[in-house]
């Protein structure tokens, strides 16, 4: 309740004043992963806008299924955000979501927000796109990315055509590295992703090796998520019951995905004596684990920024992006990491691929895009 006033009393006063920013941030609140409890995707740029005297607002959409905490330093968005969920009731007649929130932006910017103004909007998971679209056709609206991107990535591109809700939109992304960019364009018919994407990266990290050899600690970056149906998901588990059971000699330690809300009874799998409960911080995690086991998260890069070999098991072809899009460089067996000379020379390579899908944060180029 204390944010939904919080946000009440924010929004009110900006019916009788002014307030003009040059960006701003928005995200929901299940981003706050860092151990600040902040949305560390956008840590970088709102450091370069602190450093650079640009005006900024932080908005934090509510998750009211989530368990990360809320931001400290962001502006709750909860008010706006109930009442655009009334207004999508109440234009039940527009069956199309991207034009119904456009027209909800447009609607609010006319009769309650006319003194907020803003040139750039910069979101993550396309959140609120739309609204912002309908709100402020003018400015320039960017998405981060967050995770993989591949060839067949939805609300990306499905069949070679770019999304709606991008086009529609006049979204741009800001993605990681430019392998990325690469598989976008090479996919896209209609060239958008040329003139609409740009590699700012993510972070300052080099790489940098933890192990020279396994240590019989292998950290399992689970996939179990709403996003799967409930046979998919247990496809998955099955095929990890199966992988651990065949390695007792091996300790797993499971990492729940951020956004996992219990989809999935685990109780076979922690019952296995080699099985045990990973910490929270995946950071952690690698000064842990000398290897890492998923499906096809993006726990795969992080591992190999650190030099440590992953093993995909998955038991299905739609989601074999690190072989058809990412060419993963490794076909390895857990019994072939235990040969130390096939782990040093695994983790160099690894090193060497990880760096062109997530290079560096290019603050000067980050600049240049809010011109």
């Amino acid at each position: 309740m204390k944010y939904f006033l919080k946000s009440l009393l924010f929004f009110l006063t900006l019916v009788f004043r002014r307030l003009k920013v040059d960006v701003v941030f928005y995200y929901p609140q299940h981003f706050n992963r860092s151990e600040g409890l902040e949305n560390a995707y956008f840590s970088d740029m709102i450091n370069t806008c602190m450093q650079h005297n640009i005006s900024f607002l932080v908005f934090e959409e509510p998750d009211f299924k989530t368990n990360f905490k809320r931001s400290k330093k962001s502006i709750p968005f909860d008010f706006l955000f109930l009442l655009i969920q009334v207004f999508r009731r109440c234009f039940f007649w527009q069956k199309n979501p991207i034009k119904k929130d456009q027209i909800i932006g447009r609607l609010f910017k006319k009769v309650l927000f006319e003194r907020l103004r803003f040139k750039n909007v910069i979101t993550i998971s396309q959140s609120m796109v739309s609204f912002f679209r309908g709100f402020s056709p003018a400015c320039n609206i960017y998405d981060v990315q967050h995770g993989i991107i591949h060839n067949n990535k939805a609300n990306y591109i499905k069949n070679n055509k770019v999304e709606d809700n991008l086009t529609k939109n006049d979204v741009h992304l800001l993605l990681s590295g430019q392998s990325f960019q690469d598989i976008l364009i090479r996919h896209d018919k209609s060239s958008y992703f040329r003139s609409h994407s740009s590699v700012i990266g993510y972070g300052n990290d080099k790489p940098r090796k933890l192990y020279e050899r396994f240590n019989h600690n292998a950290l399992v970056t689970l996939q179990f998520t709403a996003d799967h149906d409930e046979k998919t998901n247990k496809l998955l588990h099955q095929q990890l019951v199966d992988f651990i059971s065949s390695n007792k000699n091996v300790n797993f330690y499971l990492k729940h995905h951020p956004r996992f809300n219990k989809e999935l009874d685990l109780t076979t799998l922690f019952k296995l004596n080699n099985v045990h409960l990973a910490s929270v911080n995946i950071r952690e995690c690698f000064q842990q684990c000398s290897l890492n086991i998923t499906a096809y998260s993006t726990s795969v890069f992080e591992a190999a920024f650190f030099g440590i070999p992953s093993i995909l098991i998955n038991p299905l072809s739609r989601f074999n992006f690190f072989k058809d899009d990412f060419n993963y460089p490794l076909q390895y067996t857990i019994n072939d990491f235990r040969d130390i000379r096939v782990y040093q020379e695994s983790s160099q390579l690894l090193m060497d691929w990880a760096i062109n899908f997530y290079t560096s944060y290019d603050e000067n180029k980050f600049l240049n895009l809010l011109k």
